[in-house]
Formats: C-alpha cells, structure tokens, sequence
C-alpha cells in the first residue's frame, strides 16, 4: 500500500515561470486595452462631441439672441466687445458684460421674454 500513489504525492507538474508571468502580462495588456476603449466610448468621445458643439455655437452668436448664462441669467445680445465679451441685455436698460465663454446656451426664440419687472 505504500507504493500506491495518493493525492498528495501526486503534484500537477510545475508551470515554468516565463510562461505564467508572460500569460500574466498578455492578460493584463488585454484588460487594460478593454478599459481604454470603454473610458474613451464612454466618456471621451462624448465629452468631445459636446465640446465642439459648443465651440460652434459660440461661434455663431449674433446680436438679438436670447441666451442662457453658466450663471443661470437669461438675456438678449446687445453687442460684442471684441471676441471675448459679450454685451448682454437682462432688462429693460441693464446691459451686463459677459465672457462669451461664459454663454451655455442659445435660447428659442419662441420663449417668453418676461423680465422680473414687466408686471
């Protein structure tokens, strides 16, 4: 009975270590191209989407638009004071500088234009 071989005595055979680290690292390399492509359909390319749109809204601001703020102030362009500002009407006769980086969007025009005074 002692020659008869037991579970212990019997090892699976050794794995070299080249071959289980490099499988490790194949693994790990493939892993981290899944997370890549995950992190960039799900955040970058969007994220980069919305960037031009905005880039190109800014782009075509013209006087008499009604826009909204980043913050949250509602009002119609008056004018432009070279690229950067913008001359934005919230009142009758309050006129407000803003950056036209500051602008997050173009309202419709089919919004109604009532001011906290028109009573």
């Amino acid at each position: 009975m002692a020659d008869a071989p037991t579970a212990a005595t019997q090892a699976a055979p050794e794995v070299p270590q080249e071959l289980s680290a490099e499988k490790m690292m194949q693994d790990n390399l493939l892993l981290l191209g899944v997370i890549f492509f995950i992190f960039y359909f799900l955040l970058i390319r969007p994220h980069q989407k919305r960037l031009k749109k905005h880039q190109e809204m800014m782009k075509s601001l013209a006087k008499g638009n009604k826009v909204l703020t980043g913050g949250g102030i509602i009002g119609a362009i008056v004018k432009f004071e070279g690229d950067d500002i913008v001359v934005v009407e919230i009142a009758q006769g309050v006129r407000v500088r803003v950056s036209r980086a500051s602008i997050s969007e173009v309202l419709d025009d089919k919004t109604p234009s009532e001011s906290a005074n028109d009573n």
